[in-house]
C-alpha cells in the first residue's frame, strides 16, 4: 500500500504544481485609470493612445489666446513697445497744434490750446488704427505655430495675432488718455471728449487688428496683405469722406421751400424742429445729403463726435459739430423744404449705431475669411 501511494501523492503534487504554475503564468487584467483633473486630456497623442482615451484638443480661441497673451506679456516688458505707443498720440496731439497754430495765428493762446486738444481728440483714434493695423499685419508671422494642424494643435488662424493687437488697444488708449487730460487742463477744459477718445481707440485697435489679422491669413504674401490693408483702412478713415464730398453736386437740387416758424434748437444751437408757414416761398438750393452721409458713419473721426459729450464742459463745440452731422445725415440744413414741418419725435438716421455696425460686420467678415482660409490650407497641408 505504501509503496503504491507514493506514485498517486506524487501524481498530485505534480498536478497541482502545474496549477500553480499555470495561474502564475496567466497574464492578469491590466489596471484601469480613471483620468480626473482639469488638463486631463492635454498630453500629447502617444500618451492619449496608450491610455485608451482619444484626445479633445482645445479649441482655436483657446490656442489663440494663449499665444496671444504670451506675445503681448513679451512686448509689454520692452521698451519699444512703450515708445511706438506713447509717440502715436504724442505725434498727433504736436501735428493738431501746429495745424490749429497755422490756420488761426491771430486767435488767443487759449483758443489755439482748446482747438488743438479738441483735434488731438478726434484724431488720435484714427492714427491709433494704423498702428493697430501695422502691428495685426506684423504679429501673424510671429506665431511660428500658426498654421497649426491636427487634434493637439488646431489653427489658430488670424486669431491670435487679433488677440494679441486688441490687448495692446488699453494700453495705447491708456497713453492717449493721460495726454489728452494733461492737455485739457492746459486749455481749462473738461476730459470728457478724452475719455470718449480713449474709449474709442480701444475699439479701432479691435477693428483694425480683426482686419489686418484677418487679411494676413487670406493672403500669405506680406505685401499683398499689406496692400489691401491700408487701403480698407484708408477707405475707412479717409477715403468715405472724400467719396461724400465728391458726390456732392450729384445729390444737389432746388426745392421750393416755405418760411420757418417756431424754431426749437439743441445743443450748438441747430434746428431740432420747426413749423412751416402754409404757401411756399420759393425756390431754394438743397442737397440731399441724407442720401450720401451714411458713408461717413465708420470714419474714427465721426464716430467719436457722435459718442462725445455734447454738453457746456467743451464750449459747445461738440454739441455744434454733433448736431451738423445729424443735421447732415437727416437731410434738414435748409427747413421747411416742400413746406414739411419737423417735430423731435421725427426719426432720424443713427450714425453712431451705423458706423459700429457696418465697422463690425467689415472686421468680423475679414477675421472670419482669414480663419476659413488658414483651415482650408491647413487640411490641403495635412
Amino acid at each position: 500500500m505504501t509503496a503504491g501511494a507514493g506514485p498517486v501523492q506524487d501524481a498530485g503534487l505534480r498536478t497541482v504544481a502545474k496549477d500553480d504554475r499555470q495561474d502564475t503564468d496567466r497574464p492578469g487584467e491590466e489596471p484601469v485609470y480613471e483620468p480626473i483633473g482639469p488638463g486631463w486630456n492635454a498630453g500629447t497623442r502617444e500618451a492619449a493612445d496608450d491610455a485608451g482615451w482619444e484626445p479633445q484638443p482645445a479649441g482655436p480661441a483657446r490656442v489663440a489666446l494663449s499665444l496671444a497673451f504670451s506675445d503681448w506679456l513679451r512686448s509689454v516688458r520692452t521698451v519699444r513697445f512703450w515708445l511706438v505707443s506713447a509717440a502715436v498720440p504724442l505725434v498727433t496731439s504736436l501735428a493738431a497744434w501746429i495745424l490749429v497754430v497755422a490756420v488761426a495765428p491771430q486767435a488767443q493762446q487759449a483758443d489755439q490750446l482748446f482747438g488743438a486738444y479738441l483735434l488731438a481728440a478726434a484724431l488720435i483714434p484714427a492714427t491709433s488704427s494704423f498702428l493697430a493695423l501695422h502691428w495685426a499685419v506684423a504679429r501673424v508671422r510671429h506665431f511660428p505655430g500658426h498654421r497649426g494642424g491636427g487634434p493637439i494643435s488646431p489653427v489658430p488662424g488670424p486669431l491670435a495675432a487679433f488677440f494679441a493687437v486688441a490687448a495692446r488697444g488699453p494700453l495705447v488708449a491708456a497713453l492717449a488718455l493721460l495726454l489728452l487730460s494733461v492737455l485739457a487742463g492746459i486749455a481749462g477744459v473738461s476730459a470728457d471728449m478724452a475719455g470718449t477718445a480713449a474709449g474709442v481707440v480701444v475699439l479701432e485697435f479691435a477693428v483694425f487688428g480683426a482686419i489686418g489679422a484677418g487679411l494676413s491669413e487670406m493672403f500669405r504674401r506680406r505685401w499683398l496683405a499689406v496692400t489691401f490693408g491700408w487701403t480698407v483702412a484708408g477707405a475707412l478713415v479717409v477715403g468715405n469722406a472724400v467719396a461724400v464730398w465728391a458726390l456732392l453736386p450729384a445729390v444737389r437740387a432746388d426745392e421750393p421751400v416755405a418760411v420757418t416758424m417756431n424754431v426749437v434748437r439743441g445743443s450748438g444751437g441747430i434746428p431740432e424742429a420747426y413749423e412751416c408757414a402754409p404757401e411756399l416761398a420759393g425756390m431754394a438750393e438743397v442737397f440731399h445729403t441724407e442720401r450720401i452721409v451714411w458713408m461717413l458713419a465708420s470714419n474714427p473721426v465721426v464716430l467719436l463726435i457722435m459718442l462725445a459729450d455734447e454738453g457746456e464742459g467743451n464750449r459747445e463745440v461738440m454739441g455744434w459739430m454733433h448736431g451738423v452731422l445729424q443735421e447732415a445725415a437727416d437731410g434738414t440744413q435748409v427747413p421747411c423744404v416742400n413746406g414739411e414741418p419737423r417735430t423731435k419725435d421725427d426719426p432720424r438716421m443713427p450714425l453712431e449705431v451705423v458706423g459700429l455696425v457696418t465697422q463690425g460686420v467689415l472686421a468680423g467678415g475679414i477675421l472670419a475669411g482669414g480663419q476659413l482660409a488658414a483651415v482650408r490650407r491647413s487640411g490641403s497641408v495635412g
